[in-house]
């Protein structure tokens, strides 16, 4: 979508989807501006698998072999608008989707009235396929699109004597509606080409990859909805933005919320506009005839459809008013605190059940949760006194940066737990996926000890035995086909058996390795030999653990290695902040240990002592107190 080339790409596929043509053209928000919402869109617009395939490609061809022709015929006969030949045909059998995408309503027909304010394109698709002598005195529209699905379905259609006398009322003759129909016949084999719904199409098997795909679109959709929701700086803008994803993805146009007033009933508030007459409607929180109060008693979504035996009143009324067949009532928390219920108009059956509702629901109630309070402004300087520089970010960027990381992170372990189901038993795949849990679990323990920092102490961190040898191997696999590898690193491992578990915080020993070997890869810019040791030794008496790193990269410089451990404004850009070895070498002091570095010109060696629990001070009931906002 970025530049004209692009974006006029773009709409060129988009005009070939029967439903994601007609959805963008009925919506009113500019998918400029709202990117997010239309990606959106376009991740969560349903697709068809596996066997279903055949059929969809089937029916695809037909909706583009009418349009084409249907466009052709409207430019060759000068009779009716070629844009709206293309698109009564494109939409002349939308109701044959409703097995894969359930989004128009019934008959189809209807969804077009916005379209053509005379309801001509209507009445295109709705009488394509009546018998072309009924339609003789009809509109031209309405004539074209009966000529073109009768040429396109029909085998020697052009032969036929009802064929021919529509072609003549156009002054069109057989021989030149033959050539419009092979030329459409071309061009649909193209597209059918360039989409991968040739003639050829054979059913997939809906293996793993396919599966992977289906619930990554899920994912991604729900991120995108994430983003769509954070534009808001204000509820009203929540709502809004409520409005046009329910119009966006849905088909949901007549939409109102109803709030707990001071007397317990439900009433409707002005947070989304609608009919005035609702606001005289006050419901009993406890009417168990109305879907409206059950939604909330039941926290869970309600249908009502009009005509109902056993329904309450109150909502034939509200479905009147907003002038809906039926409705789907859901509760919602507000901002102020308190629990309304949404209550969506024409909504489908079985709507809130599907995960995109239920996303997008809960990524308004989040958008509607107020922001942790900024901290109080840093106190101003004294007048006259020297400026002090401060590296220091204030502390409301930190806390909104707190609340931002926590949601793409939870994405991720969703993502992941769905992968471990779908993916089988296999001892490989698991184990890979529980190297990625237990790092996405370590990114979420770091973050919630940054949320510490206003605390008067820090959180205690329990010790626990950990085998070092095992923290290495972990480090080596989880690395191997993201940092060694791509970057010609060959990887040695020499671990003594013998090493004892040593009690520490696995979390931060982790840490410190993997920015030990990143720096190491970073520093053997053509690729080398990267070797991790691990063995016992005395030292002063003392039995300790040594792990040791070693690169066969260029050496340090002399100036560089002179203030290694100190924190310095780094010069290689990007996320290096200066302060990688500072932070290592500071967890390994706390662990009790000692880093040091021994640099040439055929390498550098980083060494790691720790104490063995036989030496250290510390017992598996002490705690050790990290401070990370300091570190």
């Amino acid at each position: 979508m970025r530049g004209a080339v692009a974006q006029a790409e773009f709409a060129a596929c988009v005009r070939c989807d029967p439903v994601l043509a007609l959805r963008l053209r009925l919506h009113a928000a500019d998918f400029d501006s709202q990117q997010d919402l239309l990606r959106a869109l376009l991740l969560a617009a349903p697709v068809a698998s596996g066997a279903a395939q055949l059929s969809y490609a089937a029916r695809w061809r037909q909706s583009i072999g009418v349009a084409h022709l249907a466009q052709a015929l409207a430019l060759r006969a000068g009779v009716a608008d070629a844009e709206a030949a293309w698109i009564a045909g494109l939409a002349h059998n939308l109701a044959d989707y409703l097995d894969i995408a359930p989004t128009p309503p019934a008959h189809a027909a209807d969804w077009l009235v916005e379209l053509d304010p005379d309801g001509w394109l209507a009445d295109a698709v709705r009488y394509h396929a009546q018998p072309l002598v009924r339609g003789r005195a009809a509109h031209p529209l309405v004539r074209i699109v009966q000529l073109a699905y009768q040429l396109t379905t029909r085998a020697d259609a052009v032969d036929s004597v009802d064929v021919r006398a529509a072609l003549a009322a156009l002054q069109l003759g057989a021989g030149e509606a033959a050539q419009l129909l092979g030329d459409s016949q071309t061009q649909t084999r193209q597209l059918a080409q360039r989409f991968g719904l040739a003639d050829a199409l054979a059913p997939t098997s809906g293996g793993g990859f396919e599966r992977l795909a289906r619930l990554y679109a899920a994912q991604a959709a729900q991120s995108a909805l994430h983003s769509h929701f954070r534009q808001a700086s204000g509820s009203g803008q929540v709502f809004a933005l409520l409005q046009d994803a329910l119009r966006a993805l849905f088909g949901i146009e007549h939409v109102c919320l109803f709030a707990p007033a001071g007397d317990g009933s439900l009433q409707m508030t002005q947070l989304i506009p609608a009919a005035a007459g609702l606001s005289a409607l006050a419901i009993p929180p406890d009417d168990a005839h109305s879907a409206l109060p059950r939604a909330l008693a039941r926290n869970a979504p309600q249908q009502f459809e009009r005509g109902e035996t056993d329904a309450a009143l109150v909502d034939e009324q509200i479905a009147r008013l907003l002038g809906v067949a039926r409705f789907i009532s859901q509760s919602l928390a507000l901002s102020d605190g308190r629990t309304g219920v949404l209550v969506a108009g024409d909504a489908l059956p079985g709507l809130g059940a599907l995960p995109l509702w239920r996303f997008t629901l809960a990524e308004c109630a989040e958008a509607l949760m107020p922001l942790p309070l900024a901290m109080p402004a840093p106190a101003q300087p004294i007048p006259g006194a020297p400026a002090v520089p401060s590296d220091d970010i204030p502390r409301d960027r930190v806390r909104r940066a707190i609340h931002e990381v926590a949601n793409p992170l939870t994405i991720m372990r969703n993502y992941l737990n769905l992968l471990s189901d779908r993916l089988g038993a296999d001892s490989a795949v698991q184990r890979d996926l529980g190297i990625i849990s237990d790092e996405i679990e370590r990114v979420a323990r770091i973050v919630r000890g940054i949320t510490a920092v206003e605390e008067s102490a820090p959180p205690a961190a329990a010790l626990e035995l950990v085998s070092v040898n095992s923290v290495v191997s972990e480090l080596v696999r989880m690395s191997l086909g993201t940092l060694f590898a791509p970057n010609k690193v060959n990887v040695q491992i020499d671990l003594n058996p013998d090493v004892p578990p040593l009690p520490l915080q696995k979390d931060l020993l982790k840490q410190v390795l993997f920015n030990l070997a990143k720096n190491a890869v970073e520093a053997m810019h053509g690729g080398g030999h990267l070797k991790f040791t691990t063995r016992l030794a005395d030292v002063d008496g003392l039995r300790q653990v040594e792990i040791e790193v070693a690169d066969t990269g260029p050496g340090l410089p002399p100036a560089v290695a002179s203030h290694l451990f100190e924190p310095v404004v780094s010069e290689k850009g990007g996320d290096h902040a200066g302060l990688g070895l500072t932070i290592s070498r500071s967890l390994i002091e706390r662990m009790s240990g000692h880093l040091s570095c021994t640099s040439t010109p055929q390498g550098t060696h980083f060494l790691i002592r720790l104490p063995t629990l036989h030496n250290s001070e510390a017992s598996l009931d002490n705690t050790l107190r990290v401070n990370v906002t300091r570190i």
